[in-house]
């Protein structure tokens, strides 16, 4: 039933903020040791391969909006962060029960493309995005240094661990109030939820 009285495509963006939200909480409750990390991977890994089919589709529905920020940075991330991490942590489980050998660090390469991108286009970010989902976007780059250096074996994990997860743990709530932000206020045609515009405008 359409809220938006015939206007075509309705906004996607609480579907892939709530994905989000899910995914950096299991970083937050794998980071800061909520969970043994090593027994919760594959668990894990199926969830982030179920946001992978949400965002995904968000990011197509971002695109076809002319969402250029919002549409490339949910397809993006809905393979990487999602599809990718989720399969590695599965692969990283049965790893560990069956004494598989590998060179975990290539992850950490990978990681420091992804924190580079987010990075080099947080103009972007700073100009299309409302506030809350910017603010969370900061603590994402905020936490993507950290992580990258953990999966590289550059940082301690047991150090760096925790603060990279709180900082995840806060980027999902900002995603969760975003997705409650735009759903209510889509559906009520009113501010339920005060939710500011971009900084640069």
């Amino acid at each position: 039933m359409s809220d938006q009285h015939g206007a075509g495509w309705a906004n996607p963006m609480p579907a892939g903020l709530t994905a989000l939200a899910i995914a950096v909480f299991i970083f937050y409750a794998v980071l800061t040791g909520k969970v043994n990390a090593a027994e919760a991977r594959a668990v894990a890994g199926m969830w982030l391969i179920g946001g992978f089919f949400v965002q995904v589709i968000v990011g197509v529905i971002e695109l076809r909006l002319g969402s250029s920020s919002g549409g490339n940075t949910f397809t993006w991330f809905s393979a990487y962060f999602m599809l990718v991490t989720g399969s590695v942590w599965i692969f990283q489980y049965f790893a560990g029960i069956n004494g598989w050998h590998y060179d975990h660090h290539i992850a950490g390469w990978a990681w420091c493309a992804i924190t580079l991108v987010l990075f080099a286009e947080f103009p972007a970010f700073a100009k299309t995005m409302p506030l809350t989902v910017f603010i969370l976007i900061c603590f994402m780059n905020f936490s993507l240094p950290l992580i990258t250096g953990i999966f590289l074996g550059i940082l301690d994990p047991k150090v760096y661990g925790p603060i990279a997860g709180n900082m995840a743990g806060i980027a999902g709530l900002f995603a969760i109030y975003s997705a409650a932000a735009v759903m209510n206020n889509t559906v009520f045609g009113k501010q339920i939820f005060p939710f500011p515009g971009p900084i640069i405008k």
